[in-house]
């Protein structure tokens, strides 16, 4: 009996484990782990056409006549692939998808998280300094929910047992008297 308890408890985390992620299982598989951010986009010919798996938040959208490129502040994933806050950011990259992304919902300071193939890098200039951007070509985009509109939602939500007479002033405790 001890031994089909361990084996459920080792398949429920399995399967608890894999709804963690928000990018597919394949794309997982295919993906480079051990490398991190600067390493790549220092070395980027040496990883051209590898996939791996970058977030942070979107800083600029640019829609060209067949392609989208976004600009994206990294930061480091956190346990649930989302990307951490912006201050612990690494440096930027591009992600180029083909096809039109609405720029309202891709806005500035949305948080994505991506899997794309790199395709090399980019030099470009922020404000009057060049910049080395990494550049990928997308497979799979993840945008997460906005904070604000998590809260809203959480705020609006009535438990079925609300009862709308029921004030936490004290003269008004009770709803009869």
């Amino acid at each position: 009996m001890n031994r089909i308890t361990r084996m459920i408890a080792i398949c429920m985390t399995a399967l608890w484990l894999q709804g963690c992620t928000v990018i597919s299982q394949s794309m997982m598989a295919e993906a480079l782990r051990d490398v991190r951010f600067p390493q790549l986009s220092k070395d980027a010919d040496t990883y051209r056409g590898q996939t791996v798996i970058l977030g942070g938040h979107v800083i600029e959208v640019r829609n060209e006549a067949r392609q989208t490129v976004i600009v994206v502040l990294q930061t480091p994933l956190g346990s649930g692939q989302e990307p951490l806050p912006p201050d612990q950011s690494e440096g930027r990259f591009m992600l180029q998808h083909e096809g039109f992304l609405d720029p309202e919902v891709f806005a500035k300071g949305r948080t994505i998280t991506v899997a794309g193939k790199v395709t090399g890098v980019v030099r470009e200039a922020i404000d009057r300094e060049r910049y080395d951007y990494l550049v990928l070509t997308a497979r799979e985009i993840y945008l997460w929910e906005r904070v604000e509109d998590l809260y809203r939602y959480r705020s609006s939500y009535r438990s079925p047992l609300y009862d709308p007479w029921y004030h936490r002033y004290p003269a008004r405790r009770y709803r009869y008297r």
